[in-house]
């Protein structure tokens, strides 16, 4: 016969667990991803509080296409540097499309830059989808990131 210290400490133990495995971002009974932030990167991300037609195309080998991005995002930010091509050929534009390359500023932070004809095209920021971490977009911000939110937010495609 079990005792009761014996199955409160058994319970203690297995509540303990379930909460550790939460907050390590791993699903219950799981083991946490093995795929890094970076490696979770390449596909199609769509933005998600417009019209639908924002897209970024991350490739494996370091490359990205944005196609119709919003020109908030790139456009105006620039410190005294050169503006990125795509926003000198349309000036005043609510969009931009261009290519260039994608690299991970800070992988446990999860953010992401974006550099096109040797410019800072835009950074993104990982924007968790759940309690547990298992799922995230991409959250863009256009000023500072005081913000409970990101300004525009591109979600993985199906």
């Amino acid at each position: 016969m079990v005792s009761r210290s014996t199955a409160l400490a058994g319970l203690t133990i297995a509540v303990a667990s379930m909460l550790l495995s939460a907050c390590a971002g791993a699903p219950f009974g799981g083991s946490p991803s093995e795929q890094g932030f970076g490696e979770r990167l390449p596909g199609t991300w769509i933005e998600g509080s417009g019209d639908g037609t924002a897209a970024l195309v991350l490739s494996d080998d370091g490359t990205f296409e944005a196609r119709d991005f919003p020109a908030a995002l790139v456009c105006g930010r620039s410190t005294g540097g050169p503006e990125p091509e795509a926003c000198l050929a349309s000036p005043g534009a609510s969009s931009v499309s261009a290519e260039g390359t994608w690299s991970v500023l800070d992988e446990e932070q999860g953010m992401l830059e974006l550099d096109a004809d040797g410019r800072l095209f835009s950074i993104a920021y990982r924007d968790l989808d759940d309690f547990s971490g298992s799922s995230f977009s991409l959250g863009f911000y256009t000023g500072t990131l005081e913000k409970p939110e990101p300004d525009y937010v591109f979600a993985r495609s199906s």
